[in-house]
């Protein structure tokens, strides 16, 4: 049995917590922590991007909700936010280039999954 089993989740979970705090500035909800990786996600396949509009119905959020976690990111420096070409009603989401190249966040949390769940 893996010598962290006993710890498992409580530790993993503060763990995890306390590096998601040095890589999203602020006082972070559990609801923006999942927009923010639904806009990572989106921004990693090949369209780039995602919208208001999308992030509120693949989540389940309203849109206020979005709107204010976006723009936090925003003036973080993490996401970025553009017209839309075809549609200037719409505002297109995308993970920052600057925060994607320093963001090692997912391989950390990768790393400490291993620690705890090692064979």
């Amino acid at each position: 049995m893996n010598e962290h089993a006993a710890e498992f989740p409580h530790e993993f979970i503060i763990e995890c917590l306390a590096l998601i705090a040095q890589h999203v500035p602020g006082e972070t909800t559990l609801n923006q922590l999942r927009i923010l990786h639904y806009i990572d996600m989106r921004t990693a396949q090949p369209k780039g991007h995602t919208s208001h509009t999308e992030i509120c119905t693949t989540l389940d959020m309203p849109a206020a909700t979005v709107t204010r976690a976006v723009a936090s990111f925003i003036e973080a420096g993490i996401v970025t936010e553009r017209e839309d070409e075809w549609d200037a009603r719409r505002r297109l989401v995308m993970v920052s280039e600057h925060w994607a190249q320093g963001n090692t966040l997912d391989q950390t949390i990768i790393e400490l999954a291993r620690r705890y769940f090692r064979k």
